[in-house]
């Protein structure tokens, strides 16, 4: 239920109960087959069927049960100790807001894709008590160095496809006498015929000379079977024991790790549940509805991992794995699967509602009951296009790597969707939202945080179980290291987790929104994304939304350019055509493309005027380019753009009088 208070900025409700247990016992323990605080009358569900595949390879149909899932789990989990990695070896960090002492266990580090073998791997991983740190396959061997670096971990499980990256990041590393005695495990993604043959006649080795196929791991064993299963020493671990750490997106600068609880995973999955009445195709429970998903949203990522990984087991859901994403396939899948939600990231969204291929799939999609998306603005126009071409809702929601999922649109229907243009929905179960008064930022220094007026802009607040435990400290703390070294080793850098969360545990998201009178979350942009214009501050989302609602324009993304004559920054739109043979003709067309060009930037400097206050107006000009660079989430990597990231861009001047002040030709 959401509230507000004396017509201050704040939405949502502290929680209730819900299970203090490790990740791993909660999804495999059937959490939602009988009432509770977490589980509404409604969305009781039958006890699991074990034989139930839950998740299925798209490609090959092979699929893993949930009984297979469980067990596969359960002997990764037990090879990983007897690697010698022990869980209860864990180091302390200083307390924090969100938590009185967190503990790391030895990491594993996981670098896959989507795959059937990142079931038992992560679950795995979580059941044996150590801390698992999931990072994309795409990094390059910098990005892993850094990664490398800060968690120290114990042992590798990577994707054969990423092994020169990470061998090359493991040599980059100063301490050899540790790094180059990481016991590393690789997944064939392409070959790899898990489940079937899936145990391999050797046991995992700690010799860390050559790569191990990650069958190893599931080798079974009288150790193995006889080794006690791990369980967390009292129920409050759950809420100081670090269970994972992901990676947030580093849009101001290198990543960062994210330390996420049990508590926070289990309370992130039940809340989820909690609020997900609009599965259900028909009313009554217990439910015996049986839904029907696509895991192609990266599992690395806190939204597939929180909505799509976490929720499967426990929800008598069937996944179908998709290791990439392909609109095309995507389409294919959605008809013959029966898919009933689909998740996506918003870049999704806009190719579904515009692109060509969609059409001769529409009549599969009858089966989706509604869509969510998150991680970056849509614009309604894009949610209301999708809606008459294909039927069906899609749902904004908002969360972040650090605070998992926080709200979400409610309802499935056209009245619903009207009734909400633009805004993130209300706060899941037990999360509270505030708008941070004081100029739009939370005071550090302050034990009380205070909240501002409805409907005014200002920093947006998260306050949950679910929020992070910590950052991991800049430059880790060393989990291999001898205890006379780390007697003598400083107190870990705590600095970016006090910018982060205030006193009294609210979590300072960057995003700049305000909540109106119905306790609705609305967010116009990044605190250090705005363009500042003069004494004006630009919103890039606002501007990217309204050019986005031009059928002529694929895709956008906003930044600003100084310009040294006026002394002040102008809006860049960098824009996709939607007639995207204009960016790809020969030279000897290259009249033909200046004209094409030339007519779609005068029709986009047209519609931001209508659509827009004059200093929103593009005066930076347009630049036209194949692709706008984003995270996996769909976040428009605007440091990217703004570094010289995107290149062959073709630029074309909207406003002449600011190019003279400028200085002439732009450099991009």
């Amino acid at each position: 239920m959401s509230s507000n208070l004396d017509g201050l900025a704040y939405s949502g409700a502290p929680a209730g109960r819900f299970p203090r247990t490790d990740i791993f016992s909660f999804i495999f323990g059937d959490p939602f087959c009988q009432e509770s605080d977490f589980v509404p009358a409604k969305q009781v569900l039958l006890p699991v069927d074990e034989s139930l595949p839950i998740f299925v390879d798209n490609k090959t149909d092979r699929s893993l049960s949930y009984a297979q899932a469980k067990e596969d789990a359960l002997t990764v989990a037990a090879n990983l100790r007897l690697l010698g990695l022990d869980p209860e070896s864990v180091q302390t960090l200083p307390e924090t807001p969100t938590c009185q002492s967190p503990e790391v266990a030895p990491v594993v580090l996981v670098q896959l894709p989507n795959c059937l073998a990142f079931v038992p791997v992560v679950f795995g991983a979580f059941a044996s008590g150590l801390t698992t740190s999931l990072i994309s396959p795409a990094l390059t061997a910098s990005e892993i160095s850094w990664i490398l670096q800060n968690t120290r971990p114990c042992a590798i499980i990577t994707a054969k496809a990423c092994l020169g990256a990470m061998r090359e990041a493991l040599q980059a590393q100063d301490d050899q006498g540790f790094f180059s005695q990481i016991p590393m495990f690789t997944v064939d993604v392409a070959t790899d015929p898990y489940p079937h043959s899936h145990s391999s006649s050797a046991s995992p080795s700690c010799n860390p000379q050559t790569e191990q196929n990650w069958t190893n791991l599931l080798t079974k064993t009288q150790r193995t079977e006889t080794l006690p299963r791990f369980h967390l020493p009292h129920p409050s671990a759950s809420t100081t024991r670090t269970a994972l750490i992901l990676w947030s997106s580093g849009t101001s600068g290198r990543s960062k790790g994210v330390l996420h609880s049990h508590n926070a995973l289990v309370f992130a999955t039940a809340s989820l549940w909690h609020d997900a009445a609009d599965f259900h195709l028909s009313p009554g429970a217990p439910s015996s509805h049986h839904q029907s998903w696509l895991g192609y949203v990266p599992f690395y990522h806190v939204f597939g991992l929180c909505n799509i990984l976490l929720l499967t087991p426990c929800t008598r859901t069937t996944t179908y794995i998709m290791q990439a994403f392909n609109l095309e396939q995507v389409c294919a899948a959605v008809g013959k699967r029966r898919v009933t939600y689909l998740h996506m990231a918003p870049p999704v969204a806009v190719m579904l509602a515009k692109a060509g291929v969609v059409e001769r799939y529409k009549s599969g999609f009858q089966s989706v009951v509604a869509g969510v998306t998150g991680g970056a603005p849509l614009g309604h126009e894009v949610v209301v296009a999708v809606y008459n071409r294909l039927g069906f809702r899609i749902r904004l929601g908002y969360g972040l790597s650090e605070t998992c999922s926080t709200s979400l649109q409610r309802g499935v229907g056209e009245r619903e969707m009207h009734a909400a243009m633009g805004d993130c929905g209300l706060p899941h179960w037990g999360v509270e939202l505030m708008i941070a008064g004081g100029g739009g930022g939370a005071c550090a220094s302050s034990k009380t945080t205070k909240a501002a007026k409805l409907n005014t802009p200002g920093e947006i607040l998260v306050r949950a179980p679910c929020l992070l435990s910590a950052y991991l400290p800049i430059g880790g703390f060393g989990s291999s290291q001898s205890s006379q070294r780390r007697q003598q080793q400083k107190q870990p850098d705590m600095s970016i987790t006090n910018e982060a969360l205030t006193p009294d545990g609210w979590f300072r998201t960057g995003d700049i929104g305000y909540i109106d009178a119905r306790g609705k979350v609305w967010i116009t942009d990044r605190l250090k994304e705005l363009i500042k214009v003069r004494a004006y501050q630009v919103a890039p989302a606002e501007l990217e939304a309204v050019l986005c609602s031009s059928e002529l324009v694929a895709d956008a993304g906003v930044v600003g350019v100084f310009d040294h004559g006026a002394q002040t920054e102008w809006p860049r739109a960098y824009v996709v055509p939607q007639e995207s043979a204009l960016l790809s003709l020969p030279r000897e067309q290259q009249e033909q493309r200046k004209t094409g060009l030339d007519k779609l930037a005068q029709e986009i400097k047209s519609l931001v005027e209508k659509k827009t206050a004059r200093y929103k107006w593009l005066r930076g000009g347009v630049v036209f380019v194949e692709a706008i660079p984003k995270s996996p989430s769909g976040k428009i990597l605007r440091r990217v753009i703004k570094d010289g990231g995107v290149k062959g861009g073709v630029e074309v001047v909207l406003y002449e009088d600011e190019r003279r002040r400028s200085g002439g030709e732009s450099r991009l």
